[in-house]
């Protein structure tokens, strides 16, 4: 049966959760099943097996849960020794599977996804293919705003450590980039080694595309630094985070390197057009025959003020 149910915030689409191994999602308007949604695959639990075998059928119900004697060490458990030479438990004990159940299901406000809180823990359902939750030790007091709340008042290795639990990336990121970069190598040392890989490859996830490459650098030093005992032992677990890391590094210094080579070059040239005309023009100093602008920009003048001149004598021969 069904004992959680949740609408959509259309009211188009109503889902179902409970004492199943699926989620069922209804169409209101049609009222047909769109879709079910398996809890869990896992066997060893009550309600998960589609088909039983027929030749492990007994009158007193399936030989899977009847607790047979001397074939299973836990049998002497249950025997009832009250009584000299009894040696058989009691039929009527039966191993119990734990239950797989749904204790309720949720729509967002968007509609796109929906979470069921079940017996295998939290499950979350996308359309958004890009969408990924991951919390790591999630407590009920890791939430966004707390998180950015520390980062305000300046517990900033808190509030790193703590978006790295809630593993939100664009949290995570806003709270790293809010380090001022003096404290960075105070946070290196005092970073807890549980999140260092973690930090690393968030590093090398954003190295390419970020234009803050000495802040990155600061990171990268003081965590390797002040941790180089913990990456030296771990070396084979980090050693894809290490390559990723270095191959970020590298190509970032390539770019790097391209665009100096092609800046010296052009300022190179540029100095040597400027010593060019700066000898062209002592050249043109020293020349007496050598005509220069001044020259050019004299001459105008003088003839501008001869024919002021000559046109002031015209109006004088004019006036009577």
């Amino acid at each position: 049966c069904f004992n959680s149910l949740g609408y959509s915030a259309d009211g188009s689409a109503v889902l179902a959760g409970g004492n199943s191994k699926f989620v069922c999602l209804y169409d209101r308007r049609s009222r047909i099943l769109l879709r079910k949604f398996q809890v869990s695959k896992n066997q060893s639990l009550d309600g998960v097996q589609d088909k039983l075998n027929s030749k492990n059928m007994t009158e007193a119900g399936s030989a899977d849960l009847i607790d047979s004697d001397g074939i299973d060490s836990d049998s002497e458990k249950h025997a009832d020794r009250s009584l000299p030479g009894v040696r058989s438990g009691d039929k009527s004990s039966r191993l119990l599977k734990p239950e797989v159940r749904t204790r309720d299901v949720k729509f967002s406000p968007t509609g796109r996804q929906w979470a069921a809180a079940s017996t295998e823990g939290l499950l979350i359902y996308s359309l958004d293919e890009t969408l990924l939750f991951d919390p790591y030790e999630l407590d009920e007091d890791v939430t966004p705003e707390t998180i950015r709340g520390l980062s305000r008042k300046g517990d900033h290795l808190r509030a790193l450590v703590n978006a790295f639990r809630l593993n939100e990336k664009y949290v995570i990121r806003e709270v790293y980039e809010a380090v001022p970069p003096l404290d960075v190598a105070l946070l290196t040392k005092d970073f807890p080694e549980a999140y260092l890989e973690r930090l690393l490859k968030f590093i090398a996830s954003i190295l390419e595309s970020s234009q803050l490459l000495e802040y990155h650098l600061r990171w990268v030093a003081g965590l390797l630094s002040n941790h180089g005992t913990f990456v030296k032992t771990r070396s084979v677990s980090l050693q894809s985070v290490l390559r990723m890391l270095q191959r970020g590094i590298t190509r970032v210094h390539q770019d790097i390197g391209t665009v100096c080579d092609k800046n010296y070059y052009a300022l190179g040239y540029l100095l040597d057009q400027g010593k060019r005309a700066a000898e062209a023009a002592a050249n043109d100093d020293d020349d007496p025959n050598a005509i220069t602008m001044q020259d050019v920009f004299g001459n105008a003048s003088d003839d501008d003020s001869d024919m002021a001149d000559s046109d002031a004598m015209d109006v004088d021969t004019q006036v009577p």
